[in-house]
């Protein structure tokens, strides 16, 4: 599957929480191992060390590079700490990006952001609430201002 990577300038930083979605989002950062040095990257180096904030954090205002995809329902986006293929692909699509681009990443993060309300649904039948998928996304702050 094929994710398109977009630039975006957030002007105001992103507030998120750790285990439930108010409406703004989940958040886990990752770091990426990815260089441009090496052109022959492995895959599941575009995606790695995702450990669980402290906190409440946020995505700070800057220059990116960002993805969006979806998950089904029933796909963990982590499982064993290790990102789903899907998140997997998404990265690799951002580091082609930046290397199309000729970009420098500005850090070794990748800002994994997930929306969990964005599909769900009443089910007719039961009046049970139930979600369709997860959408997540990718940001990684360019050196560049865009």
């Amino acid at each position: 599957m094929k994710y398109a990577v977009r630039k975006l300038k957030l002007y105001t930083a992103i507030h998120c929480a750790i285990d439930t979605d108010d409406g703004n989002g989940m958040l886990k950062i990752c770091t990426s191992v990815s260089d441009k040095k090496n052109l022959e990257v492995k895959r599941e180096t575009y995606l790695v060390t995702c450990p669980e904030p402290a906190r409440n954090t946020e995505i700070p205002k800057g220059d990116y590079l960002f993805v969006q995809g979806f998950l089904p329902p029933d796909r963990a986006a982590f499982a064993d700490e290790k990102p789903a293929p899907e998140l997997i692909t998404a990265a690799e699509e951002l580091w082609l990006e930046f290397l199309w681009e000729d970009f420098t990443p500005a850090d070794t993060i990748v800002y994994v952001r997930f929306l969990l309300h964005e599909n769900e649904y009443t089910d007719t039948a039961t009046g049970e609430k139930k979600s369709a998928g997860t959408v997540f996304q990718l940001y990684r702050r360019t050196k560049e201002e865009l």
